[in-house]
C-alpha cells in the first residue's frame, strides 16, 4: 500500500473512531438528568436541623443557601452523643430583623440536671447577617451540673452579626476551633463566658483554637468575660490565627491565657493581647501603622508572662517605634529571644529575666 493510501486509511479510521466517540457522548447527555436545586425554604432547614438534634445525628445539608426568616433556637434536654450540620458550602443569613435573637443558640436550660450534649459540630459554611442579629451561634449552659464539651466549629466564615460572632457561655468547654474566621461584628469575634449562678458558675475551659482570623470586629477579637468579676475563663490555647483591624485588642484576656503560638496581630485597637496576671507567647509576631503600639499590655498581680520568639514591627511612619509590651504591677517578665528590657515599658515592681 502506498504512503498515500495508509495516510488516507488511518485519516478515515481516526474519523469514524471521532464519530462514534460523538455519538455516544452526545446520548450521554441525551439521557442524562436536568439537575434544578430546589429553592431552599428555611422551614426546611430548620426541620431537618431538629430532627437531627433529636436523634444525635449529623445534619448533611445539601439545600443550598438558605435566608433565615426567625431564629432557631433548640433546647437540649437529654444526653446527647454527636449532632450537628455540615453545611457544604451553603450560607445561612440571618435576616429576622433583631438584634436581641441569635441566628441559632444550642442551649441546655438549668434546669436540665446532669444532662451531657457532647460531639456537637458546625463546619464547611458561611453565617452572615442580612439584617439586624444578635450572635450567629450560641452555646448556652449557664450552670456547673450539665455540660456541652467535645464541641467543633470547622471551616466556617461567620459576619456581619450586631454583637458577636460566636458565643460561649458557662459549660462550653473542651471545644475547638479549626480554620474558623469572624469579621465585622458590632462587639467580638468571639465571646468565652464563664456563666451562671454564684454558687452554680459555668466554667469555660481548654478551648484550642487553630489557625483562622479575627477581623474588624467591633471590639476585640476574641474576649473573655465572666459573670463573676476577676473570674474570667483563662485555659486558652490559640496558633497561627491572625487578629488585624479589630477596634479594640485583638485578644482581651482578662484574666491571662494558657498559650498564644504562632499568632499574628495587626492594627488592633491599643495592643494586641490585653491581659492580667499570666501568659505564655510563643514566636507571635505584631505590626503596626500605629493604631497597635505595643504586642502586649499587661498588669501582673504576682503573675508572670513569657515571651518566646516574639517579634514587633513598625511601618509606614512607625518604624523602630513599636515595642514589644507595656507592662504594670508586680511579677515576672521572661524573655527568650525577644530582644531584651529595652524593648518594654515598665512600671511597678516587675521584674525581668533574659534568656
Amino acid at each position: 500500500m502506498s504512503t498515500r493510501r495508509k495516510l488516507l486509511a488511518g485519516a478515515t479510521a481516526a474519523l469514524s473512531l471521532q464519530l462514534a466517540t460523538s455519538r455516544v457522548t452526545a446520548q450521554q447527555w441525551s439521557r442524562a438528568p436536568v439537575i434544578v436545586p430546589p429553592h431552599p425554604d428555611p422551614a426546611d432547614f430548620e426541620a431537618a436541623l431538629r430532627a437531627k438534634f433529636a436523634t444525635g445525628d449529623m445534619l448533611n445539608w445539601t439545600g443550598g443557601n438558605v435566608r433565615l426568616r426567625r431564629p432557631i433556637a433548640i433546647d437540649v434536654t437529654t444526653n446527647m452523643l454527636g449532632p450537628g450540620v455540615d453545611l457544604n458550602g451553603a450560607k445561612l443569613i440571618a435576616d429576622f430583623d433583631d438584634p436581641r435573637q441569635n441566628a441559632i443558640t444550642i442551649r441546655i436550660p438549668a434546669t436540665a440536671s446532669k444532662v451531657s450534649l457532647r460531639g456537637m459540630k458546625f463546619c464547611n459554611g458561611v453565617i452572615v447577617a442580612g439584617s439586624p442579629a444578635q450572635d450567629a451561634i450560641a452555646l448556652i449552659c449557664a450552670t456547673n451540673q450539665s455540660w456541652i464539651y467535645s464541641w467543633k466549629f470547622m471551616n466556617l466564615d461567620v459576619g456581619g452579626f450586631a454583637r458577636d460572632g460566636l458565643s460561649f457561655n458557662g459549660s462550653v468547654f473542651e471545644g475547638e476551633c479549626h480554620a474558623v474566621t469572624c469579621a465585622d461584628n458590632g462587639r467580638n469575634g468571639m465571646t468565652f463566658r464563664n456563666d451562671g449562678p454564684r454558687d452554680d458558675l459555668g466554667i469555660v475551659s481548654a478551648i484550642s483554637i487553630f489557625g483562622g482570623q479575627l477581623r474588624t470586629n467591633g471590639n476585640a477579637g476574641i474576649e473573655t468575660q465572666s459573670v463573676i468579676p476577676y473570674e474570667e475563663p483563662r485555659d486558652l490555647n490559640i496558633s497561627q490565627t491572625y487578629f488585624v483591624e479589630n477596634k479594640g485588642p485583638g485578644l482581651h484576656a482578662t484574666a491571662g491565657l494558657s498559650m498564644a503560638m504562632g499568632c499574628g496581630f495587626e492594627n488592633n485597637g491599643e495592643c494586641g493581647i490585653k491581659l492580667m496576671n499570666e501568659g505564655r507567647l510563643y514566636a507571635c509576631r505584631a505590626s503596626t501603622y500605629g493604631t497597635q503600639p505595643y504586642l502586649v499590655e499587661a498588669y501582673l498581680n504576682d503573675g508572670d508572662l513569657l515571651l518566646d520568639g516574639c517579634r514587633v514591627e513598625g511601618y509606614s511612619g512607625f518604624e523602630n517605634k513599636m515595642k514589644l509590651a507595656k507592662i504594670s504591677g508586680k511579677g515576672l517578665v521572661s524573655m527568650r529571644f525577644s530582644g531584651d528590657r529595652s524593648n518594654l515599658d515598665l512600671s511597678g515592681n516587675i521584674d525581668v529575666k533574659t534568656t
